[in-house]
């Protein structure tokens, strides 16, 4: 098989709203208007420099040479396509990819694929590696949003998003319609404390605790139930959660007392509780963290 590894920006650009404009105004009419808006992304991805790869049902895939060529194709899809009652969700990554058959494919696909499945509808979500290989004026145009964690991956995301026009970062709610303004609803500062046996780690904001048999995890745990990775603990916009990523799965009790059972999976966290990596708690053998959530 003929295949190509290319270092390139990754756009992908997906189109929300097509479930309900197909129920409001037929198929017919539905496909046509998103047709037409997917056509539009697909003519300003090709004017910026961009190769369009192909569409799967409602987004559009595009590989750039130049992050700036892929960021001014966003900006032009961000401001130029209407608002409603279609609007893209987008996500900007920048790395080596595989070229074959006519398509791409790798991690910098996958990750982009998840930066445009998190951002709400007209957000644009950016990940850390496009974020260097912007020119220093172009990196002014972007803003940190937070540090994100993906689902199969180990380690938190730095993610940015486009700066509003008056510089204010803000995010579109689709349902209501309305931009909420980040600064007028600051999240509470927390910290998480975990205790096993003689260990303790504390979590703060964008901080990430790891659990699990290797001896390069925060809190290693010896046991063989227990895997080299087992699950990491996270803060982020003010929520604690669990990223439970093992084979065995995990136990979590919180101040119910009812015991939930989660799997590569994410969980937040509330108040304090137990968890138990592999076994339930109540168990001879089981290995039982102690966490608690503390105001900062």
């Amino acid at each position: 098989m003929d295949q190509e590894r290319v270092l390139a920006a990754v756009l992908l650009a997906d189109v929300a709203g097509s479930v309900p404009l197909y129920e409001r105004i037929g198929d017919d009419a539905a496909l046509q208007q998103i047709s037409d808006c997917l056509d539009a992304i697909r003519e300003i991805v090709a004017r910026n420099g961009g190769d369009f790869i192909y569409s799967k049902g409602d987004d559009v895939l595009s590989l750039f040479e130049s992050s700036e060529a892929a960021l001014m194709a966003v900006c032009e899809i961000s401001h130029q396509l209407p608002k409603e009652p279609l609007i893209a969700r987008i996500g900007l990554h920048f790395g080596p990819v595989i070229r074959a058959r006519g398509a791409v494919f790798g991690d910098v696909v996958n990750v982009t694929a998840r930066l445009s499945s998190t951002a709400n509808p007209g957000e644009v979500l950016i990940s850390q590696s496009f974020f260097e290989a912007l020119s220093a004026g172009s990196r002014s145009s972007l803003r940190l949003l937070d540090k994100m964690a993906f689902k199969g991956k180990q380690e938190l995301f730095d993610v940015y998003t486009l700066r509003s026009d008056d510089g204010v970062l803000s995010t579109h709610i689709a349902d209501r319609g309305t931009f909420v303004d980040r600064r007028s609803a600051l999240p509470p500062q927390i910290n998480l404390v975990i205790r096993y046996e003689d260990q303790m780690r504390s979590c703060a904001n964008n901080e990430l605790v790891t659990i699990g048999r290797s001896p390069e995890c925060d809190i290693v745990i010896q046991r063989p139930w227990v895997s080299r990775h087992h699950a990491s603990f996270n803060i982020s916009n003010g929520k604690a959660r669990l990223i439970e990523r093992s084979s065995s799965g995990t136990f979590v009790s919180m101040a119910s007392g009812h015991e939930v059972f989660v799997r590569r999976e994410d969980i937040l966290l509330f108040g304090s509780g137990v968890i138990s990596p592999g076994r339930r708690s109540f168990l001879g053998d089981a290995q039982v963290l102690h966490y608690e959530i503390v105001s900062s």
